[in-house]
């Protein structure tokens, strides 16, 4: 009898995932008496991969009680190539084609990876108790434009957030209380400037400072209940994260991250717009995936040093 699954997320350090000729991550059915290590070991034979590296990230129970594992097995170096008939795509494109909660657990096992969490524990691809993003509350669907809006379209950017980007390339992400992960910005105020909204909200969010930012681009968004309106993406040079303190709109204070560039969306998991701003921002920084992601400690962090070894003060 079929008790579940065990899915294999191998990630390279750009930012892309091994999948199969089915495009998804490979898959192999767990029965009753399945050895998982076994399983696991079998899976990275047919890869390739060394498995001593691997990390059981998720554990998925569905209603059904069946048990859905996904091992973690990143970060692979930019240069690995499974063989064939396996490939490596964008992560942002696999979750696009992906049932939700399929998406769900392979999301949950990149973040636990990334962020080098031990297990995630899942109920039908969510965190028990996690409430549904607004994006999924809205049903909300956005589309990438890699460039700087005409004066009419400005007109109809509500948001603004920034990929603030330290000396490395690693790129500055804001993890809150539930685990998800988001870009330091929000609403700009009335009569404000985008680059003051900007600066506002990453001081706010993540007690940080940027130098001059640039406009990356904007996601055009639909949802339902509301006019379509536009999200503006900036880049600047991070000066500094300071001691963490609570945003002053919530009470909540952020877990800081330094992701590489080309990795954000591993992090992230913001389907292919993900990938897209994630690539364009890494282009600036060749390397930027040989830097070790690390985790801003709450003192804060200044650049002195930071690329060294991948250290962070």
């Amino acid at each position: 009898m079929s008790r579940g699954t065990l899915t294999l997320l191998a990630a390279r350090a750009d930012g892309s995932v091994t999948i199969g000729p089915d495009d998804s991550p490979p898959t192999t059915t767990l029965t009753t008496g399945s050895n998982l290590d076994t399983a696991v070991h079998a899976m990275n034979d047919a890869l390739r991969l060394d498995p001593g590296a691997t990390l059981l990230a998720v554990a998925d129970t569905t209603t059904q009680g069946l048990v859905h594992h996904v091992a973690w097995h990143g970060t692979l170096p930019a240069s690995w190539n499974p063989p064939a008939p396996w490939r490596t795509v964008p992560f942002g494109e696999v979750l696009a084609t992906l049932a939700p909660t399929v998406a769900g657990r392979l999301r949950a096992a990149s973040r636990a990876g990334i962020l080098g969490k031990r297990t995630v524990h899942l109920h039908d691809g969510l965190r028990p108790g996690a409430r549904p993003t607004k994006s999924e509350r809205t049903a909300a669907q956005f589309t990438w434009h890699a460039r700087t809006p005409t004066a009419e379209e400005d007109e109809r950017v509500r948001q603004v957030w920034g990929w603030l980007t330290d000396a490395c390339g690693r790129v500055l992400v804001v993890v809150d209380r539930h685990g998800a992960p988001g870009l330091p910005g929000g609403c700009p105020e009335p009569g404000e400037s985008r680059s003051a909204t900007l600066a506002r909200e990453t001081l706010e969010e993540a007690a940080a400072h940027h130098g001059q930012p640039a406009v990356l681009g904007f996601q055009h968004v639909t949802e339902a209940g509301r006019a379509p309106y536009l999200q503006l993406r900036m880049t600047a040079p991070l000066l500094d994260v300071g001691p963490a303190a609570p945003d002053p709109d919530n009470g909540e204070i952020y877990q800081r991250v330094l992701v590489p560039a080309a990795q954000a969306n591993l992090l992230l998991g913001w389907g292919p717009e993900g990938d897209a701003q994630a690539a364009a921002v890494a282009s600036a920084f060749p390397r930027a995936h040989d830097c070790a992601l690390r985790h801003v400690p709450e003192h804060g962090w200044m650049p002195e040093g930071a690329c060294q070894a991948g250290s962070v003060s």
